[in-house]
């Protein structure tokens, strides 16, 4: 094996504990096969904005979009956020410790690096990243010796359709090789292009489940809990999964511990799913980690064109009886996990195939 020069590129700034574990993953996977490994501290301006109290930025994006109504949301709530972004900034510094960073760049990215791998996570949907980013689409000043490689790349299926035939063939043009972490996304892209793109999972399954356990925070293994993680709102309700949890819990005579606010470490997100009585979702990343703490999830159709993010993966690994539509009625539930982890290494020996570089 070739010992290369890797710089991932992905979302791994944002408050969020998906992001920052894929980010985490993929490095020390990389890693753990020799390779010299980077994270390219990238200050995308979108994430800056969503993670920042106040943002001339995130004003301008709606102003395009003459979304007056989302304008003053975002100004009356300007106190509220300043608050909990406080109190969440520093549990995610902490943990981007873990990160082995670049300089920061903005404009341009480093030279110096055999591979650009950009990915995993949802670097293509619209609404994560404020529109089109010319780096997660593999706009990339680089010498001819290296390789841009795109991985377990994400999208929602609206930002598919908005993309259309002509972009999305002038996109994939831009990458040596490229993969895609959902099926349904790899149809829609092969109908819209007539490219067929391989599949592999998210780096968060691409390590085994000890290296997430050598993580846990064993405080929480004598609580009796309904672990609840809302990522999206559900229009019409934003207090959708905590009715819904607190239906469970009058039934089970448990508390709920509410992910949502991302006032835990994230370390204490992953704790938390392991020793949960039930984990309840509209999260791809807790719906993972429910998998590999063998917790029994009830992971929610919210059908708003994200849903193919878990709905594919439950479906690969034959676990489709943790899907829920909206309108479902909160039931104790019984999950058989046998033989879901030699399911995930099966999984996982494509993906393993794909990055050997």
């Amino acid at each position: 094996m070739n010992v290369m020069k890797i710089g991932i590129i992905t979302v791994h700034r944002a408050y969020n504990y998906g992001s920052v574990l894929q980010c985490y993953a993929l490095q020390e996977y990389l890693k753990s096969l020799g390779h010299d490994v980077w994270i390219i501290d990238y200050r995308q301006q979108w994430t800056e904005a969503v993670y920042k109290p106040f943002s001339l930025y995130y004003i301008w994006h709606f102003l395009k979009l003459k979304d007056i109504r989302a304008i003053i949301d975002y100004w009356r709530k300007r106190e509220s956020r300043t608050k909990r972004l406080n109190e969440t900034k520093p549990l995610f510094e902490s943990f981007m410790k873990r990160m082995r960073l670049t300089s920061p760049c903005r404009r341009r990215v480093p030279n110096g690096f055999d591979i650009y791998l950009i990915g995993s996570d949802q670097l293509w949907t619209h609404q994560c990243v404020g529109g089109e980013d010319k780096f997660y689409l593999g706009y990339i000043n680089h010498s001819s010796s290296s390789k841009i490689i795109g991985y377990s790349l994400s999208a929602s299926v609206p930002s598919l359709q908005i993309f259309g035939e002509k972009r999305l063939k002038e996109i994939i043009g831009n990458f040596d090789k490229l993969s895609l972490r959902e099926s349904g996304n790899a149809e829609l892209i092969q109908k819209l292009t007539g490219f067929q793109l391989p599949i592999t999972i998210d780096p968060t399954l691409l390590v085994d489940v000890e290296f997430w356990n050598s993580m846990i925070n064993d405080a929480w293994k004598d609580e009796n809990y309904i672990a609840i993680y809302q990522a999206r709102p559900v229009v019409g309700n934003q207090n959708y999964l905590m009715e819904k949890a607190l239906e469970l819990s009058k039934e089970i005579n448990c508390k709920i511990i509410d992910l949502s606010s991302t006032k835990y470490t994230v370390e204490d997100f992953i704790s938390i799913i392991k020793y949960a009585k039930y984990v309840m979702t509209t999260s791809y990343h807790a719906t993972v980690f429910s998998l590999l703490m063998e917790t029994p999830c009830y992971a929610i159709k919210l059908n708003d064109g994200l849903d193919v993010r878990y709905v594919d993966l439950l479906t690969e690994l034959g676990l489709e009886s943790e899907l829920f539509d909206k309108e479902f009625i909160p039931k104790p539930i019984e999950i058989n996990f046998e033989g879901l982890k030699e399911r995930i290494i099966q999984y996982r020996e494509s993906s393993i195939e794909y990055l050997t570089f």
